[in-house]
């Protein structure tokens, strides 16, 4: 029981230690922390705009980092619902991933705005945009309105508001640190700063103690 408790507390330790260090290099706590799957991996939340010229600038080294992670890390993408050049992230987001398009079309749709000008923030726009890149209209307008897209959007925007996300892109790791880009000086920075924080993180994962389980909760 003493060993345990000891370990809690260097744990304290070392996570009061490293908030104080990562504030000072730009990296803000989560305040409260939020929870996270207990599957013994760490998680990393990119939470971009569509609309956002700087989530479109980390779009491909972010693809080439994340194809570097262990299997205990494991990486969600979280639109945002505020929109940006008439763009609701979230929808747009959501709707291609329940027509099997998100992973094809996702790097098209940063091309398309931020190269190609294409005004996506448009219906008609967008409508033709879809057709060309081989997503039926009809479909995509029938799927933005299902129970599945509207409540992956809604938790977003719970994600959003939880986190207190005030730019984007913003990298979050294990519900307990955010690393926006303009504060730790550029995208190489936020990445090199987002592993230290996983190597954090997966120390404090492996450290944490298993639940104990009594003969009594088993049946």
């Amino acid at each position: 029981m003493h060993k345990w408790l000891l370990r809690v507390v260097l744990l304290l330790i070392t996570a009061i230690a490293a908030s104080t260090a990562h504030a000072q290099a730009g990296v803000t706590p989560v305040n409260p922390p939020q929870p996270v799957e207990n599957d013994g991996k760490v998680e990393v939340l990119e939470i971009f705009s569509y609309g956002c010229m700087h989530c479109a600038e980390l779009e491909p080294p972010f693809e080439v980092w994340s194809k570097k992670q262990k299997p205990d890390v494991k990486i969600k993408r979280i639109p945002t619902p505020v929109p940006i050049m008439g763009i609701d992230s979230s929808v747009l987001y959501y709707t291609l991933e329940a027509l099997g398009q998100i992973d094809r079309l996702h790097p098209k749709i940063f091309k398309a705005i931020h190269q190609e000008k294409v005004v996506l923030g448009n219906p008609a726009t967008l409508s033709k945009w879809l057709e060309k890149n081989g997503v039926d209209p009809k479909k995509y307008e029938a799927a933005q309105s299902s129970f599945s897209v509207v409540t992956k959007a809604g938790r977003a925007r719970q994600i959003v508001t939880a986190y207190k996300i005030r730019s984007t892109p913003t990298l979050v790791v294990n519900g307990r640190n955010l690393v926006v880009e303009q504060k730790v000086g550029g995208i190489p920075a936020m990445l090199a700063t987002v592993d230290q924080l996983i190597g954090e993180a997966r120390a404090t994962v492996k450290a944490a103690p298993a639940p104990t389980i009594t003969k009594s909760a088993v049946k």
